[in-house]
């Protein structure tokens, strides 16, 4: 089939779109779902030259029924609407402060009612033959329509049963502890307590995980693999009736040992991708960027293709230059490659409680060498390209030079306004040698235009009581 419904931008989604992008490996599991069954499904023939692209069922089946609905009049958009209302509602990770294995559910606020009024509840098997070992009621009391309601996983099993229909229907979720003591990978969430569990085969460099398992020696590996940077110690806890140990880590770079020893744990390891928002300003807050525009400026380290790795409504994507694009949506945009995973949302007013650090400003003559310690950006007349570390940049007089670092503005370079500069050195000049001076009057230069750095010699005086002689008649007669 060529087509499928992607499980994170909600949407139908085709083949061959899928298939340009980076994010088209079988490893990545669970975001494409058969339109017709709702069975997970992978795409397949990506790099082939015989075959086209095209979805497959994980488990197998040769989906000759699957294709055989979906090609009636409607059956895909009908198919698109079954799937987003019996969208997956469960996250498996680990509560770092409590130490403790977890789930977590979410419903919308139309599903809510709909559970309620059917009077149904979540429960949680080990084994599909035995009792539930958790229950919650859906409803208002215990879950908050769009938040992640989170609960401790009491009981160890390695393959975990959910059911909301009682014993009628009981979906599997394999490997959420993996057996033989391998690895289980969470993603580190910098302000967040919860961390989800990495349910893809890849680890990016430069991300930061946490692993964990029952095997010390496991973990002890990890320590003292080169191209592996460990944050902090060994760290043991029990939970569930068993010990485990942990560390947190990220990859630096791939070299033959660290390589081997995660595909040994069923891990394979890719080079990650990079996006910066260039402009506008952003303000994020829980993993999402909010911004006041309808038009953004991003530089990504891969292409963005729409419906492909961008989704959002009335969007349009403009190659601005190599590696700058120009993103135009209507209230929401998503950016999904790989280990990016990027929520932009437009609103009107920004609201920041918290303190930002002011960028440094520096002024320059005419050339800016560009340094290794930030991504830098030209922008001028021609529009916005990215800097090479250690070349020198001519600037004219209206363009600006802005590093980044972790897509926040750190630096921004203009060059030297020459009127303005020539003017200061002549003040600080009669100041320095014509120094008598007079009672300042305000009254005398009510009526006078003034630029910022008179204006600022003219509060100072206001703030003393007396003005430079020179520097009085030279304002009068408009020399500076």
């Amino acid at each position: 089939m060529n087509k499928a419904f992607d499980v994170i931008f909600q949407t139908e989604v085709d083949a061959e779109t899928i298939a340009k992008t980076l994010h088209n490996s079988e490893g990545e599991r669970f975001r494409y779902q058969c339109l017709c069954c709702g069975e997970e499904v992978y795409l397949a023939a990506a790099d082939s030259t015989e075959k086209a692209p095209h979805f497959r069922h994980r488990r197998g089946n040769n989906d000759i029924d699957c294709e055989r609905y979906l090609g009636h009049p409607g059956a895909i958009e009908h198919y698109v609407s079954i799937r987003k209302h019996n969208m997956e509602h469960i996250l498996f990770g680990f509560n770092i402060e409590n130490m403790t294995f977890e789930a977590a559910v979410m419903y919308t606020d139309e599903e809510m009612k709909k559970c309620n009024m059917e009077a149904k509840q979540l429960s949680l098997y080990t084994q599909p033959y035995l009792q539930p070992f958790f229950t919650l009621p859906i409803n208002r009391e215990n879950i908050i329509p769009n938040v992640w309601k989170y609960f401790t996983l009491k009981e160890y099993a390695n393959d975990y049963y959910i059911s909301k229909d009682g014993d009628n229907k009981k979906i599997l979720y394999t490997n959420i502890i993996k057996k033989d003591y391998k690895l289980n990978i969470y993603r580190i969430k910098q302000s967040d307590c919860h961390y989800m569990r990495n349910d893809s085969e890849i680890l990016y460099t430069d991300e930061h995980y946490l692993a964990i398992s029952e095997d010390a020696d496991n973990i002890r590996k990890i320590t003292t693999l080169q191209t592996v940077e460990v944050d902090g110690d060994i760290e043991t806890f029990k939970t569930q009736g068993r010990q485990f140990y942990l560390v947190k880590f990220s990859i630096q770079f791939i070299d033959y040992s660290t390589k081997i020893y995660f595909l040994e744990q069923e891990f394979k390891i890719e080079i990650a991708e990079t996006m910066d928002i260039l402009w506008p300003p952003v303000f994020t807050e829980k993993s999402v960027s909010y911004c006041t525009a309808k038009k953004i400026c991003v530089s990504p380290s891969f292409e963005l293709i729409l419906h492909g790795n961008v989704e959002g409504k009335d969007t349009s994507i403009k190659k601005i230059t190599n590696g700058v694009y120009e993103i135009s949506f209507e209230d929401e945009v998503n950016i999904f490659e790989k280990n990016i995973k990027k929520t932009i949302i437009k609103k009107e007013n920004l609201i920041r409680e918290t303190t930002y650090e002011k960028p440094e400003i520096i002024y320059v003559d005419k050339k800016y060498e560009v340094s290794d310690n930030y991504d830098y950006y030209l922008f001028d007349k021609q529009g916005c390209r990215k800097l090479i570390a250690g070349s020198n940049i001519y600037m004219a007089e209206n363009d600006r030079i802005v590093g980044y670092k972790n897509g926040h503005i750190k630096v921004v370079v203009f060059t030297k306004p020459k009127k303005v500069l020539d003017k200061q050195i002549l003040i600080n000049d009669i100041l320095k040698y014509h120094p008598q001076c007079e009672a300042f009057e305000l009254d005398d230069y009510m009526d006078i235009e003034m630029d910022e750095v008179v204006l600022t010699y003219i509060e100072e005086c206001y703030r003393n009581g007396m003005i430079n002689t020179v520097i009085k008649r030279y304002i009068k007669e408009g020399l500076i």
